[in-house]
């Protein structure tokens, strides 16, 4: 149902429920605000979106005021205008924006080197957040000349012990948007007001940091913030940004669609990454993953050449054919390529197409080693995996070895959005993990013990909690299973077990990119016996295990850890700098987009090995594009069946810790170190 309302001598419809500022809004008619927030109920804290309506005495606030039919408002009178100055002058008394007033203000850029370093903000210019603060653009809207106010700095110190962004409540206008969206979106309210009266502020509980106090860092809170009270690390001096690219997230299997920020200040970079729609968020990976994975110390620029232990750096054309000779010397028996699950799927597809064509050989997925004889299970329960969107209509969800605290944390949303329409929520995990805290029923198992509970409830076992789970799933008309990476890896047939004694529908989430993608694609059957003589890695590290006379041709983003005795280092251009697909865990082909050029002289990596198969002589490596090579793969209907198992044991060269990708297998080590080292890296520069 719609009304028709005036606003500012416009005649305009609006839907019946909407409140003033959203028609307003939809209209291009500008209201300003500092409390409302796409995806939050109205507020009405700030006051700025103070309105006139006619026949009301008072000047009510647009984001809490619903549309009527008939109604006439005006959002700029004379009235409405100094009221709002006069919030604005209140709100500057207590804020650093002397800047904002300054006739020198667009000649200071020179200074801005030394006083960005002492890390205080005393006016816009020394704030991170300059042109980019919703204050600052209020401010410069309203014409306001003059605070008119005694003005007080709260002097209150910059917390910089959390990795990922600082706080510097010097700047917080106390809008609340970052508690609220931290409630709405989690469990656990990590910011919080503390104190009271003019000595109110944000801040948490104990003066703790947001990783003692239980943060997820998805970023919501850095995201919501109108001012630079919070702002990330990495991008602290990058200023605006002036490039924005949708692509999706690869580095867990959920696929969550991204927005990539670029920055051509000095050079072309990515500089963040955001969630792409609103109201959603990222986990800690997505969210500040990108930036200190593309833009950290360890990229690999440069081909690099290891004789007896001897680094020296080499061209590409040299590089190329180095490794042309040696790969032309080798049999099918002393080879070996091995490939990570977090390559796109055109890098997956040429590099199968090399070892057969080329080599003679298998391409072996990395993450064989991580799922070994379980790797068949898993294909088969990616093949029934169901998108993220079917928790939004169960009636029951129950969350195996899920922890969600850092990596997918985004399914916390609708957990929590489950709960609050009646949904019950099981969970099975030895260990404390986040849906624990709210579950409707925690099955804990000793240590070891998780896959014998996974079998007792597959055989419908009737007593004590696990009885109770039992007697809940039975219950259910839209039961889901919702598959978290560890049992996966370590228990699948268990969780397909269960997955057809039940009748629930599954949410399988691996922990790699593209698991489902090299699945499709036919890799994950590996030889077994000697380690090969020459050994061809894609995006995978160096094994520690490795016979010394192992000629390796290393083709990754970073330097390896462990480098070898004899090789080639290629190295290959990242996230961010190249297009392509990967396929999310309920099948969808998801696109990667190019932002920015690769790193140095970094090529993609199908484009490497098609150089290496063309310096050999050998045709049909002629792509010229991911385009090309996505439609080669479509042209083959490269879905096939994987029955795959190991004979024996892995190859002890194959276990290799840690392979998912350069974040790190201890996500929580990651979390509370690596987010500190790319902005000590800047902060020396």
């Amino acid at each position: 149902m719609s009304v028709t309302l005036t606003i500012n001598g416009k005649t305009l419809s609006a839907e019946a429920g909407q409140t003033i500022l959203q028609a307003a809004r939809e209209n291009d008619i500008y209201i300003p605000t500092l409390c409302d927030y796409p995806g939050l109920p109205s507020h009405g804290s700030c006051r700025l979106c103070i309105v006139e309506v006619k026949g009301r005495a008072n000047t009510p606030t647009a984001c809490t005021t619903l549309v009527e039919e008939g109604m006439f408002v005006e959002t700029e009178t004379a009235q409405i205008l100094e009221l709002r100055n006069d919030l604005l002058r209140m709100l500057l008394a207590d804020h650093p924006g002397s800047c904002l007033f300054c006739s020198e203000n667009q000649h200071c850029e020179e200074c801005m080197v030394t006083l960005h370093k002492t890390g205080v903000t005393t006016g816009c210019r020394t704030c991170p957040a300059d042109q980019q603060c919703e204050l600052q653009e209020i401010v410069v809207r309203s014409g306001l000349q003059g605070v008119d106010y005694p003005v007080r700095y709260r002097s209150l110190p910059v917390g910089k012990r959390d990795p990922f962004f600082d706080r510097d409540y010097n700047l917080c206008v106390l809008c609340g948007r970052c508690i609220r969206v931290c409630e709405s979106l989690h469990f656990t309210n990590i910011p919080a007001y503390v104190k009271r009266g003019s000595e109110t502020r944000v801040g948490t509980n104990f003066e703790q940091t947001h990783l003692a106090a239980g943060c997820s860092f998805c970023g919501a809170c850095v995201d919501a913030c109108p001012t630079g009270a919070l702002f990330e690390k990495t991008r602290k001096w990058d200023g605006k940004p002036d490039g924005e690219i949708v692509s999706t997230c690869p580095f867990c299997s959920l696929g969550c669609e991204l927005h990539l920020l670029t920055s051509k200040n000095n050079a072309e970079m990515i500089i963040g990454s955001q969630p792409g729609d609103n109201g959603k968020t990222l986990c800690v990976k997505g969210r500040f993953g990108v930036t200190e994975t593309v833009n950290h110390p360890a990229r690999m620029k440069e081909v690099l050449r290891v004789d007896h232990g001897n680094t020296t750096r080499s061209g590409w054309e040299e590089g190329i054919q180095h490794a042309a000779d040696r790969l032309a010397d080798c049999n099918a028996s002393d080879f070996a390529l091995v490939v990570s699950a977090g390559c796109s799927n055109e890098d997956l597809y040429v590099a199968k197409k090399f070892a057969r064509e080329v080599m003679g050989s298998a391409a072996i997925l990395n993450a064989a080693a991580r799922y070994g004889a379980g790797l068949g299970a898993v294909s088969r329960l990616l093949k029934v995996s169901q998108p993220l969107d079917v928790l939004d209509i169960a009636d029951l969800i129950f969350c195996l070895g899920l922890d969600a605290k850092y990596a997918q944390s985004v399914v916390e949303a609708p957990l929590k959005r489950a709960i609050e329409r009646g949904a019950k929520v099981i969970t099975l995990n030895a260990s404390e993990h986040v849906p624990g805290r709210f579950a409707t029923l925690w099955l804990k198992p000793q240590v070891g013990e998780e896959e014998a509970m996974l079998n007792s409830l597959s055989t419908g076992q009737t007593a004590g909690l696990v009885g109770e789970a039992v007697s809940l799933l039975r219950k259910a008309e839209k039961a889901v299973l919702l598959a978290g990476p560890d049992y996966l890896a370590r228990m699948p047939e268990a969780i397909e077990r269960l997955h057809t004694a039940s009748g629930a529908a599954l949410v399988a989430i691996p922990a790699e990119g593209n698991l489902n993608g090299a699945l499709h694609l036919g890799l994950g059957t590996a030889p077994g016996g000697a380690a090969p003589r020459v050994l061809c890695l894609i995006g995978t590290p160096v094994p520690r295990e490795l016979d010394p006379d192992t000629f390796v041709l290393y083709q990754n983003t970073h330097l390896p850890f462990v480098e070898p005795q004899d090789g080639i280092l290629l190295p290959m251009a990242a996230y961010g700098e190249t297009d392509g697909s990967i396929v999310d865990q309920s099948g969808k082909v998801k696109h990667l987009s190019a932002a920015v050029a690769p790193e140095g002289v970094a090529l993609p990596g199908w484009q490497i090995l098609c150089r290496i198969a063309q310096a050999m002589g050998k045709p049909g490596f002629d792509f010229t594009s991911a385009t090309a090579i996505a439609s080669a793969i479509a042209a083959e209907k490269a879905e096939i069946p994987v029955d795959w198992a190991f004979a024996n044991e892995p190859p002890l060269w194959l276990s290799v810790p840690g392979e998912h990708d350069f974040l790190g297998a201890d996500l929580s080590e990651w979390v509370a170190g690596l987010g500190i080292l790319t902005q000590a890296r800047r902060e020396e520069k």
